[in-house]
């Protein structure tokens, strides 16, 4: 894989992981779900103006609907269920849930796939990464039946993330980045502001939608870009130690700013994590995927 793509990877891992950092020092002044929705918004816009200055913003109805589809799917959903499921389903739990996303697109490569041999290569590694993780969240098993229906219902977005990246990296395959971006942005936005209106939206004043506008256009703007300019670039399969790697950032500043010294047994279990992403990423050709196409 490219240096660049690498770095890529690198760069999105530690947005991601460094999210909970802007939300304390940059909090939002509208909460969920209307904060991201104006977010959104204003990350469509800014890449359709970005697209427009470009070329043009041509988007075909298929190709509209598709990265729409997906850029729901791995941007929206997420964030929708967690809440939806928060105090039945611990946040450890959440996290180890989509740390078996990589599982889950290897394994959906071996049996929808073409590359099924290929993918085999790479099922090892993602294994060991989610059995660190699964060791160092200590994601234990509901407790209740509510419990494991909201448990299931996380389960059933991760699967939906997984097979809704395989499905990004087809749309975009000679798609602009800006264009898709766009298209994205202003769907999460309209899916947002319609679920916001559902729970009433609250009186916010010019000064309050436009901090949250410059939050999303700054913080999470590039979140969303490089997502799906990688996407494009990377097949799926190397693309999703994204979901191992970016917790481990998470943690690593947590122990940082804590200044506390890691235990033996959590160490491992990190290394067991960073071992396998970093053997998904970076396999080569012959052991791991050239691309995956869902059939």
């Amino acid at each position: 894989m490219r240096a660049s793509r690498v770095w890529g990877v690198a760069a999105l891992c530690v947005l991601q992981g460094s999210g909970w950092i802007v939300a304390q020092g940059w909090p939002s002044e509208a909460g969920y779900p209307f904060a991201g929705c104006i977010h959104f918004a204003a990350i469509g816009c800014v890449a359709a103006m970005v697209a427009v200055r470009g070329g043009g913003l041509r988007v075909p109805l298929r190709f509209g609907l598709g990265i729409g589809a997906a850029g729901l799917a791995v941007f929206v959903l997420p964030g929708v269920v967690l809440r939806f499921a928060a105090g039945a389903v611990p946040e450890t739990a959440g996290v180890a849930i989509f740390c078996a996303v990589p599982v889950m697109v290897v394994v959906g490569e071996m049996v929808f796939g073409e590359g099924g041999a290929r993918a085999r290569g790479l099922l090892l590694p993602a294994l060991i990464a989610l059995g660190g993780a699964l060791l160092l969240f200590q994601a234990g098993p509901p407790e209740s039946l509510r419990g494991w229906g909201f448990f299931g219902l996380v389960a059933g977005c991760g699967a939906a993330v997984a097979g809704a990246s395989v499905w990004m990296h087809r749309v975009m395959q000679g798609a602009g980045v800006a264009a898709a971006v766009a298209v994205a942005g202003l769907a999460g936005a309209a899916v947002l502001g319609v679920y916001g209106a559902g729970m009433g939206w609250p009186v916010l004043g010019a000064r309050a939608i436009a901090g949250e506008a410059l939050r999303g256009a700054v913080c999470d703007l590039p979140v969303v870009w490089l997502t799906v300019w990688l996407a494009r670039e990377v097949d799926p399969a190397r693309l999703s130690a994204r979901f191992l790697l970016a917790p481990l950032v998470n943690l690593a500043e947590g122990y940082a700013l804590m200044r506390q010294g890691v235990e033996v047994k959590a160490a491992v279990e990190m290394a067991l994590m960073l071992g396998g992403a970093v053997m998904v990423l970076v396999a080569k050709e012959s052991d791991g995927l050239p691309g995956l196409r869902l059939r």
